[in-house]
């Protein structure tokens, strides 16, 4: 990555372009621009800054409608409420262009995920204070309400995957590091599926194919001991036989708070930071 990688960032991909926008950089600054990685040429370029406050943890959806994406943390002194940001944007990669759109109605907002069916974009986790409240934006109304039965978990910093038309949710922070995963249906209830290999895990980064989800390192948090450790795996979860199968590791070695996205049958990971926070600028594919 041009500017040196960054972490806890955003993506998304649309096309052929992958798209990279805030995420804290080795400095510790949050970044203010985006960054387009074109698959066909293997090559970076940097779009002009969009018109969003730099931060961290944000999420992002795409949809047959476009992008949608926002929340997150600005950079600050962690317990002022007002850096937990609500904004909720549409961007349209084809032209450019940006419109802010109804604010999310509460304030967890850090490391929150989300998913859609075209029609609604479903938000939760986002902490601010552990929650697991479940918001539904409608699209068409730009208009946002609270559902239930609420996610099966309150953690922070889990993640979701759509595959397939199906929906997965899971791992997270809370008390301890979890290894939970679970299928969210489109009646709003939630079945439990094949837990994660290991101890469990937050941090991680997620995306998925028509046919798997693939997930990247994470972090696996201690106790009084010191038992926390850094994962460096990639696992592979297929849903049509809810069976996890370990594929190796991350080549540049322990990641958390990276990113990953899918284009076709290729996933594209990388970037993020290793145990002892340094930035990792390095990008990967993998052809399932």
């Amino acid at each position: 990555m041009p500017d040196g990688g960054r972490a806890r960032a955003m993506c998304f991909a649309e096309d052929s372009m992958v798209y990279i926008v805030g995420g804290r950089l080795q400095d510790g600054s949050f970044s203010s621009t985006m960054l387009v990685y074109n698959t066909l040429t293997d090559q970076w370029n940097t779009k002009n800054p969009p018109p969003i406050t730099p931060r961290v943890n944000g999420t992002v959806c795409t949809t047959s409608q476009g992008v949608y994406l926002g929340l997150g943390w600005a950079n600050g002194y962690i317990h002022t409420d007002s850096l937990y940001l609500r904004d909720w944007w549409h961007y349209a990669p084809c032209t450019n262009t940006w419109t802010r759109l109804a604010d999310f109605p509460s304030d967890k907002t850090a490391a929150a995920v989300s998913w859609s069916d075209d029609q609604y974009i479903w938000v939760t986790s986002g902490f601010h204070g552990y929650t697991n409240e479940v918001w539904r934006y409608d699209i068409d109304a730009n208009s946002w309400s609270l559902i239930n039965p609420p996610a099966p978990q309150r953690v922070m910093s889990p993640i979701a995957a759509v595959c397939n038309g199906r929906y997965f949710y899971g791992t997270g922070f809370y008390n301890h590091s979890r290894s939970d995963w679970w299928e969210w249906l489109p009646d709003g209830s939630w079945e439990r599926r094949s837990s994660l290999p290991g101890k469990g895990r937050h941090n991680a980064a997620c995306s998925a194919t028509s046919k798997s989800v693939w997930v990247f390192g994470g972090w696996h948090y201690g106790d009084s001991l010191t038992t926390g450790f850094y994962y460096e795996d990639i696992l592979r979860y297929t849903p049509y036989n809810d069976q996890w199968t370990y594929c190796g590791t991350i080549p540049c070695g322990t990641t958390e708070n990276g990113v990953a996205c899918a284009v076709g049958d290729q996933v594209y990971f990388g970037l993020g930071e290793d145990k002892h926070g340094k930035i990792h600028p390095h990008w990967y594919r993998i052809d399932e």
